[in-house]
């Protein structure tokens, strides 16, 4: 967390250093910040007294949102309060918008309007807010939200949230002016923006903006892409790399390993993990198609574990309620396809053997894929996912920059995480890869590098001449080889391959059709329909029933002990916490009623009933105690070593008077066989005697 924070800076002598507005303040210190970042503290003193133009590299979860958020606002504030004091001043300025930030995925669009939002909150009535993350499609209802966003346009919001495209669109219908007011210019994750394909929206935006304004480029990682948006957004920019400040960037709570194996045994590995807690707390699932990961999903689903899948296809209001759902800990395992990330290739990556017939074919086959999923979706990069525990990645990433960006995803603000990559032994093209990762990623001593679970496997001896003799920690690549054997694990294979035969092709189909009808269902744009043909959304609610995609057996829940391997056990999923019962009228013990737990060894008094001794025999079980208690009887019994069981017995044999709770109600309200009709009865048949 040092690495991170920053040592010699708190926000509040930050804040008084920098001048920054009292509301600000506040709304920091109610989002529980005490401490900057290192990019925070080296960003707001640049950008508020300077007003150059900055260049940000920093790794991801570093605060780089709140790095440009605070100067963005602060401007605004103080423009505002300047505008009050003159009164002089037009009316046509106050309303106009003074900031853009552009980001990549219309998720995180929606981040950032919500960190603009906390930061707002004793500011909200001085500072309008306009989220536009475009429209995917041009059905009604992508029109219907350009509708909406125009209303908000009409307002003349202050900060305007927006994807490339989304903004273009608005500048080319003219629902939107920037050259005579914008301040200030956000790109946010940089290097994505035009693997995104928002290089035609970009050139549109800079065509619209003024010629004097601050820009802000925030990025993980420089690139030719970044390269090229700094000379179109940028004017001499102050350049922070603050990513090598943190020991060559460096992250030691971040521990990668690696796993070859076949590929049929990537579902066998991840239920073990699971399932024996090698992997344990929230984790994210990373797979290159929708396929892979319903297909992932439904092989959870049959051994109980609850996940849920996050793609392109789903609508956005469906994705950003998936990934809130997740934040607050709904279900703990999210699997996400990252087709954008598989699609998009480095021009420094570009193998020789691109123009393989296997390869052309692939090409063929992707733009039936963007058809359907949402251009404009993406989740391994920038997005806040909290707490998460650990990163697997099913689908080996096909670039070093999209494995960086995956594993980013964990081990945030401080946190320790975990990241797995399961590589294909079969493919040349995955051990490839896995060589240029290693490449990218920095060395970690090997000491450093295992976790209670998890730990790599022994490296191998290298030569005698190891820099030049100095007693230095062996170090050794990231990610690193898991140490582990997959013979350990063969007695569950037959539960993973009988269960996987369930999934199917078809099966998929019909998870996903089920999925597409819960959209429908929940639609509030459909209601009215609905409410104008109940018989539709009968046959819709009939359907999804009917299309069950496979049966849950119950015993797959549990893992038999007999299948666990020495030393392990298995780990407690999906914990649901059960209330307690309030016992009204306290528990029913059984230990100390004598109705229900009647020791035959002991001595009961009969209160002097005529008779009792010479009828049926039960003189040899009931004698005279002279007035024995339960304590003295059960003292009795540990002295003399009498281990006979006990004999329960009814309450109706007359043989002593309950304890429980139940029967004192009864007789208190004189209910059951203490009614009226029941002692009436009783005295009709009881027997002379008595007993």
């Amino acid at each position: 967390m040092s690495s991170l924070l920053d040592p010699e800076m708190t926000f509040a002598s930050l804040a008084a250093e920098v001048g920054l507005d009292v509301r600000l303040r506040k709304a920091v210190a109610g989002m529980g910040l005490v401490r900057p970042t290192l990019v925070q503290s080296k960003c707001l003193p640049l950008a508020l007294s300077s007003g150059r133009d900055l260049m940000v590299r920093a790794k991801t979860g570093s605060g780089k949102t709140l790095a440009y958020c605070l100067p963005l606002l602060q401007k605004i504030l103080a423009k505002k309060l300047e505008q009050q004091q003159q009164s002089s001043s037009s009316s046509r300025h106050n309303n106009d918008i003074s900031a853009v930030i552009l980001v990549p995925t219309r998720e995180l669009c929606s981040q950032v309007t919500k960190v603009l939002q906390a930061l707002m909150y004793y500011c909200n009535e001085h500072i309008k807010l306009a989220p536009l993350s475009g429209s995917h499609g041009r059905g009604k209802k992508a029109k219907e939200e350009m509708t909406r966003q125009e209303a908000l346009l009409r307002d003349r919001p202050d900060v305007v949230v927006a994807t490339p495209t989304g903004l273009a669109h608005h500048i080319q219908n003219g629902t939107v002016e920037l050259k005579s007011s914008v301040e200030t210019v956000v790109v946010d994750e940089a290097d994505l923006v035009l693997s995104f394909g928002h290089e035609k929206a970009l050139r549109e935006i800079i065509g619209g903006l003024p010629k004097i304004y601050q820009g802000f480029l925030m990025s993980a990682t420089l690139s030719e892409d970044v390269d090229s948006i700094k000379k179109i957004f940028l004017n001499s920019p102050v350049i922070l790399k603050l990513e090598e400040d943190d020991d060559v960037g460096v992250n030691r709570k971040l521990k990668q390993f690696y796993l070859c194996l076949p590929k049929k045994d990537k579902g066998l590995v991840i239920y073990v993990f699971l399932k024996l807690g090698l992997l344990r707390g929230k984790g994210l699932f990373f797979v290159n198609t929708t396929d892979a990961a319903y297909r992932l999903k439904l092989l959870l689903e049959q051994f109980h574990i609850r996940s849920s899948v996050l793609n392109g296809e789903l609508p956005i209001h469906s994705r950003l309620n998936i990934i809130e759902q997740y934040n607050v800990g709904n279900f703990d395992y999210l699997i996400a396809t990252d087709e954008s990330a598989a699609n998009t290739v480095d021009s420094n990556e570009v193998d020789d053997n691109d123009n393989h017939a296997d390869e052309g074919e692939k090409k063929k086959k992707a733009p039936k894929r963007s058809k359907k999923r949402d251009s404009e979706y993406g989740v391994s990069r920038g997005l806040d996912f909290r707490k998460v525990a650990f990163v697997v990645n099913v689908d080996f990433p096909q670039t070093a920059k999209s494995y960086a960006h995956r594993v980013g995803r964990t081990a945030r603000g401080g946190a320790s995480g975990v990241a797995l990559s399961l590589v294909e032994m079969e493919s040349d093209e995955q051990m490839e890869m896995l060589e240029k990762v290693q490449e990218d990623q920095p060395d970690v001593p090997v000491l450093g590098s295992a976790t209670e679970q998890l730990q790599p496997a022994a490296p191998k001896e290298g030569d005698p001449e190891d820099m030049a003799g100095i007693p230095a920690p062996q170090m050794q690549p990231q990610p690193s080889p898991l140490d582990f054997d997959l013979h350990e694990i063969e007695g569950f294979r037959y539960r993973v391959e009988d269960v996987s035969r369930a999934v199917t092709r078809m099966a998929v189909k019909e998870t996903r059709a089920a999925e597409l009808k819960a959209e429908i269902l929940n639609s509030e744009r459909l209601q009215y329909h609905f409410e104008e043909n109940p018989t539709d959304l009968q046959l819709l609610r009939h359907d999804r029933v009917a299309t069950h995609v496979s049966k849950v057996q119950e015993h797959l829940k549990h893992v038999p002990k007999y299948l666990l391997p020495r030393g392990m056990q298995v780990a407690k999923l999906n914990k649901k916490r059960k209330r307690k019962k309030a016992r009204v009228y306290g528990g029913r013990r059984t230990d100390n009623d004598p109705l229900q737990a009647f020791d035959g060894a002991g001595d009961v008094d009969l209160g002097n009933v005529a008779g009792a001794e010479e009828e049926d025999g039960l003189a040899e079980f009931f004698e005279d105690d002279d007035g024995e208690d339960d304590s003295q009887m059960m003292a009795k019994k540990q002295k003399t070593g009498e281990s006979e069981g006990k004999l329960f017995t009814g309450a109706q044999d007359g043989t002593g008077e309950s304890t429980a709770g139940r029967n004192k109600w009864k007789e208190r309200h004189r209910k059951g066989k203490f009614s009226g009709k029941a002692r009436k009865s009783e005295r009709k048949h009881k027997a002379p005697l008595g007993i």
